[in-house]
């Protein structure tokens, strides 16, 4: 169910970016310096892989190699998993659980635009919680009966309430006709 929360509405827009030949020295160092737990690695603008605090230790702290000379093209994650600036925050989070994720980056047209971590779903999700309370009634079974605006799916008019019949979202003049079908 989407929340009408766009990923550019809540992503970071000053992303921090590694190149793929840096050593992981330098790149923990701008971790540290910068105070975020990852770092994208990109080719010019068109971002590659991701680097996060964790793989640093147990790509290279862990094993005992030494981070002056491991670049961090070897230990970044690639693919890289992303989302555009208008995927949906619900479907974001859904990805990020997915995978396992704690921050996708936000790429438009191959640059990289932004990043959202859960962070930034924590901070929205009571307004998304809000948002969805806003738009749907919601019995104390927790079944939805009804929606507040849209289209009838069985005369197609726009009302301003909907009720859930067989399977069916539908305004009051059809609500009858959809009970029997």
């Amino acid at each position: 169910m989407p929340t009408e929360i766009r990923a550019r509405d809540i992503m970071v827009t000053r992303v921090i970016t590694a190149r793929p030949n840096q050593t992981v020295l330098e790149a923990a160092k701008l971790m540290r310096d910068e105070d975020v737990g990852s770092v994208i690695v990109c080719e010019g603008t068109r971002p590659i892989g991701i680097a996060t605090r964790e793989d640093i230790v147990s790509k290279v702290v862990a094993l005992d190699k030494d981070p002056k000379k491991v670049l961090i093209k070897d230990i970044m994650n690639t693919p890289l998993v992303t989302c555009s600036a208008d995927e949906d925050v619900i479907n974001i989070a859904r990805t990020m659980s997915k995978y396992g994720y704690e921050r996708i980056p936000v790429v438009d047209f191959g640059k990289l635009v932004g990043i959202v971590s859960v962070r930034e779903i924590a901070k929205v999700s009571s307004e998304a919680v809000e948002i969805l309370r806003e738009r749907f009634s919601i019995t104390t079974e927790g079944a939805i009966e009804e929606i507040n605006s849209g289209y009838c799916e069985l005369c197609g008019n726009y009302s301003e309430i909907l009720h859930y019949v067989n399977d069916r979202w539908v305004c009051d003049n059809c609500k009858d006709e959809a009970e029997e079908i």
